[in-house]
C-alpha cells in the first residue's frame, strides 16, 4: 500500500510540499503534513517515502506504512532498551530483530556491559534509507565494533542460530490489516531457544486498543512458550490509538523481581543520558488499565479468557445508553 498523496504542490514558505496519509486501522487513517518531501522512490508496487513535519521530525514511510519518525522515536527506542537491560542486570549479548531504523541498536550500545549487539533485519531498501537519512539518531551505531547487521529474515534466523543471547529484542511493525501476524508462537519457541539462561524477551506488541486481538493473540503465543509474561506500555505521539504495547517474556525473571532501590543503582551506574527513561517510568510503564490487565491474566491463566473477551475494546463499540 503507498502513502496516499493527499495534495502535492510546490514548496513554499506558508504552504506544505504534500499531505500523505497511513491506515493504521480498518477505517481510520492518520495525515502527515511534509514541509518538505526529502526522498521518493517506487519499485514496481513499493513505496519509499522520507518527508520532514513539522512536529515529528524526520519521517520514513514505506508503503504507506509510518517506520520511522526522528522526534520521538527516544521514547519507544529507550523503553524497550533500558526497561530489559536494567531489569536483568548483567546484559552482554543482544538480538535485535527488525529495528530498520537503528535507534533501537543506538540505546543498546549505551550500555558499556553490552560487549556483542547482533541486529537481523532483511529490509535492505529501508535500512539504507534509514543510515542516509536519519543520521542524527542512529550515526554512532555504524562506528561500533560490537555492532553487527545481517540482512536476514528475523524468523529463519531464530530458528536456525546456534549463538545464544541474554536479551532478545522484537522491534517489527505489523501493517494495519495483516492476516496473520509474524509474531506468533513458532517464532516464541525459537527466540527463546536463542535466550542465554535467565535471558529475557521483549517485543513490541502494537497498539492494543485498535488491534486487541492481535494483542491477546501474541500474548498467548508468549504465555505458550514462557513462564513469566507481561507487558508494558509506552506512550509514542506520532502512532495514533493509544500507547503502544510492549510484551516482557523470562523463564525465570519477573518483571517486579527487581527493587527501586536496584533499578536506580544500575541506572545510575550506568550514566545513559536518557530523556525519557527514569527508574521510576520503567515501574510505573507496567501498571496497565483493566482491560489490558484482563488481557494479560487470560493469556497466562486460561480460565480468565471468558473476563477478557467482555473488557477488550471492538472496532465500532458504543457506550450503553443510560435509562434505556
Amino acid at each position: 500500500m503507498r502513502a496516499h498523496a493527499i495534495s502535492e504542490h510546490d514548496e513554499s514558505r506558508t504552504r506544505p510540499a504534500g499531505e500523505f496519509s497511513q491506515q493504521v486501522a480498518p477505517g481510520v487513517h492518520v495525515t502527515f503534513e511534509a514541509d518538505r518531501i526529502v526522498d521518493r522512490s517506487r519499485n514496481g508496487a513499493h513505496e519509499a517515502l522520507v518527508i520532514d513535519n513539522a512536529h515529528f521530525g524526520r519521517l520514513i514511510m514505506v508503503d504507506g506504512a509510518l517506520r520511522a519518525s526522528s522526534a520521538d522515536e527516544f521514547i519507544q527506542h529507550e523503553m524497550m532498551s533500558h526497561v530489559p537491560l536494567l531489569a536483568h542486570g548483567r546484559v552482554g549479548r543482544v538480538l535485535i530483530v527488525g529495528g530498520a531504523d537503528f535507534g533501537l541498536a543506538e540505546e543498546v550500545l549505551k550500555h558499556r556491559s553490552v560487549q556483542k549487539l547482533v541486529q537481523v533485519e532483511p529490509d535492505l531498501p529501508t535500512l539504507k534509507l534509514a543510515r542516509q537519512h536519519l543520521g542524527g539518531i542512529n550515526a554512532p551505531v555504524f562506528d561500533d565494533p560490537r555492532f553487527e547487521l545481517r540482512t536476514v529474515d528475523g524468523a529463519k534466523f531464530v530458528a536456525t542460530t546456534e549463538e545464544r543471547f541474554d536479551v532478545v529484542l522484537v522491534d517489527i511493525r505489523e501493517r494495519a490489516g495483516m492476516t496473520g501476524s509474524r509474531l506468533n508462537q513458532e517464532f516464541f519457541r525459537n527466540a527463546r531457544g536463542c535466550l542465554a539462561s535467565g535471558g529475557l524477551l521483549i517485543a513490541r506488541l502494537g497498539v492494543p486498543f485498535l488491534d486487541p486481538l492481535a494483542f491477546s493473540v501474541s500474548l498467548r503465543g508468549l504465555a505458550a512458550v514462557f513462564p513469566e509474561v507481561s507487558s508494558y506500555l509506552v506512550p509514542v505521539p506520532s502512532l495514533y490509538g493509544g500507547p503502544v504495547a510492549i510484551g516482557w517474556a523470562s523463564s525465570v525473571l519477573n518483571p517486579e523481581a527487581t527493587t527501586p532501590d536496584v533499578l536506580a543503582t544500575r541506572f545510575a551506574d550506568a550514566a545513559l543520558g536518557t530523556h525519557y527513561y527514569t527508574p521510576e517510568v520503567h515501574r510505573a510503564a507496567f501498571a496497565l488499565p483493566q482491560y489490558l490487565r484482563n488481557a494479560v491474566s487470560a493469556a497466562t491463566r486460561p480460565c480468565e479468557e471468558e473476563k477478557v473477551v467482555r473488557s477488550l475494546p471492538t472496532a465500532g463499540n458504543e457506550h450503553k445508553e443510560s435509562g434505556a
